[in-house]
């Protein structure tokens, strides 16, 4: 019998709890770690589409990526999603556990996923995070230009669009950021990228780059974690070949462009 505990112990030595960010929420965070499992669902994020999903394919365990608590919460109830999700999740009796920045961190975790989505070579850790083992940078199959290079990458990661800045040169080291990681682009300069590639990026944050000679592309949060999705379900699979483990088939960007 393959129980939560098994699969979250496989989960905890690809992304040690050692490697999460200080503010983070991760492991188990709602079931019973003796609870037997048969099926896994991984997902970007655990959304009340995603439970669904779950209790429709007959699913004891989500595995996502985004915590499922992540603020405070002083109350579970329907009158938001987290309260409706976590009941949902409960009374259907399917635990979930989440790997957040320590996921990110990991080796072979977002970012190397990212990375490997873009097809770079060569990939080092960036050395950011306060583990130092944030963001990765690599080398492009080819020099493109900074116009050219977001359309890569908006092919790459099947997103529904992209927003970039020219940084002005040529383009063959790349730095990977998944989600909101502007706050590295500092470190990304100092491993010599011409461009940077994160999930979420503010205005001024695109003229700092500019200004910088940094290409930064803002490919959508979804789009350069969900790479991860695939990955989780690969490590699950590769620890417990008897089980029927499957990527979620209606998680989606919530957001979209007209």
């Amino acid at each position: 019998m393959i129980t939560v505990k098994d699969i979250l112990t496989v989960l905890e030595d690809i992304a040690p709890y050692t490697l999460a960010e200080s503010w983070d929420n991760v492991g188990l965070l709602a079931g019973d770690r003796v609870q037997e499992v048969t099926r896994v669902l991984c997902a970007l994020d655990v959304t009340e589409t995603v439970v669904a999903e779950a209790v429709n394919c007959g699913a004891e365990l989500i595995v996502a990526h985004h915590p499922a608590i992540f603020t405070s919460v002083s109350r579970v109830t329907t009158d938001d999603a987290t309260g409706r999700v976590l009941r949902a999740a409960i009374q259907n009796n399917i635990s979930i556990i989440c790997m957040h920045t320590n996921a990110d961190c990991a080796e072979g975790g977002v970012n190397d996923a990212l990375a490997s989505a873009l097809i770079l070579t060569g990939v080092q850790n960036m050395g950011a995070g306060e583990n130092g083992m944030l963001g990765r940078v690599g080398t492009l199959p080819r020099v493109m230009q900074p116009r050219e290079f977001a359309h890569y990458v908006k092919d790459c990661l099947s997103a529904g669009g992209v927003r970039f800045c020219d940084g002005g040169r040529p383009i063959s080291r790349v730095a990977v950021g998944g989600g909101a990681c502007g706050k590295l682009m500092d470190f990304a300069i100092a491993a010599g990228a011409e461009a940077f590639v994160i999930g979420d990026c503010s205005y001024d944050l695109m003229q700092c780059a500019q200004s910088l000679g940094l290409t930064l592309v803002d490919a959508g949060h979804f789009p350069t974690e969900n790479p991860m999705t695939a990955v989780f379900a690969e490590k699950i699979f590769a620890a417990f070949p008897q089980l029927e483990v499957q990527t979620s088939l209606r998680h989606a960007d919530c957001i979209e462009f007209v």
